[in-house]
């Protein structure tokens, strides 16, 4: 028996952030080379740590720790480009779950058997979410 998984994009988890991500990173880029070298930086580390933590669950998807990316993701806005700390820790904390836990472990979801997945769902919508809030509160 051949069971497919259907792989959707979810509008609120990926669609409108990565939106609002390729907007504020085309505003870094007008900033300079600089915090665009730490932008691409910051998202490498984070794409990573999202890479390492999260973990294929039977039945659900990808499931991800949620509080610790955004503060990594902040930590390094912080660290690499802190006069442009708002938008790169936004864009960083977007785009490395999704890259990290999601797209990079699309392989995966055919070893879990769920019935659908969803980039941008349940799994990574936490840390998607508060990654949004603290770079907010960083504005």
């Amino acid at each position: 028996m051949c069971r497919e998984t259907v792989i959707a994009v979810n509008v609120g988890g990926c669609l409108i952030p990565v939106s609002l991500a390729a907007y504020e990173t085309a505003h870094v880029m007008t900033v300079g080379w600089r915090p665009l070298s730490g932008l691409l930086l910051a998202i490498f580390i984070n794409t990573v740590a999202c890479y390492w933590l999260a973990k294929p669950v039977n039945g659900i998807g990808i499931a991800m720790p949620g509080l610790f990316l955004p503060l990594l993701a902040t930590v390094c806005a912080l660290a690499f480009v802190p006069d442009q700390a708002p938008p790169v820790a936004f864009v960083t904390g977007v785009l490395g779950p999704l890259i990290g836990a999601d797209l990079l472990h699309l392989s995966d979801i055919e070893k879990i058997a769920t019935g659908i997945a969803s980039i941008g769902g349940a799994g990574t919508l936490d840390a998607v979410v508060l990654s949004e809030i603290v770079a907010a509160y960083l504005a």
